[in-house]
């Protein structure tokens, strides 16, 4: 945006007054070299590394468009890119490590394979991580018609205990058992769904499923 403003600046410049010029042709300069955000920077104002997992199937387009708005919005941020694909055995440390050290990670649809005794990598980074928790916040945005007005729904899915256990076995052929583990530290650690959706329950009555 600053580069293709230079130019019209510059004819400006030419048309006018003395004491004029010095200060445009000083402001085309700063144009020219500054990287322009419409962001504000955080902390040191130093842009902030963001790791990037496209993934599989439609993750590239979404993680891709993403990557086109924080561009164009110029946002303070840079992006550690990973090749990462569903059929892979183990999650690479150096992405763990990404991830720890970022903080942040925009990561596209790991596909899943198919059979017994496999762990996803959807999985192994959860459990890696520790990401218990799912958090969804749907809602209408402002200004765009839809079917349904005053949406406000909040979905917390327990991400790594539960039917995520992942204890499963054949008792006899024909016959498989799955244990649903559940431990007080895990499900203690929702409390905060109760703190988040208190506000947004007007009514005297309203359904909790965990």
């Amino acid at each position: 945006m600053a580069r293709r403003s230079a130019p019209l600046l510059r004819r400006l410049v030419s048309a006018s007054s003395p004491p004029a010029l010095q200060s445009l042709t000083d402001h085309v300069g700063v144009l020219a070299r500054r990287t322009v955000t419409y962001m504000p920077r955080p902390g040191d104002g130093a842009p902030r590394a963001v790791t990037l997992i496209p993934g599989d199937g439609i993750g590239p387009l979404v993680t891709g468009a993403v990557r086109q708005v924080m561009e164009a919005m110029h946002a303070p941020v840079y992006f550690e890119t990973y090749d990462v694909h569903g059929d892979m055995p183990t999650v690479p440390p150096a992405i763990i490590e990404s991830i720890r050290r970022n903080k942040v990670c925009i990561k596209g649809g790991l596909a899943t394979p198919v059979g017994g005794g496999v762990s996803s990598l959807n999985m192994q980074l959860r459990k890696e991580l520790d990401l218990y928790a799912s958090l969804v916040h749907c809602s209408n945005l402002p200004g765009l018609p839809t079917r349904h007005e005053g949406v406000d729904i909040v979905v917390i899915r327990e991400n790594t205990e539960g039917e995520y256990s992942g204890l499963e076995h054949e008792v006899v052929p024909g016959v498989v058992e799955s244990l649903k583990v559940l431990r007080s530290v895990g499900w203690g650690r929702l409390r905060f769904m109760f703190i988040m959706i208190f506000p947004i329950c007007y009514t005297p009555s309203f359904y909790i499923s965990i």
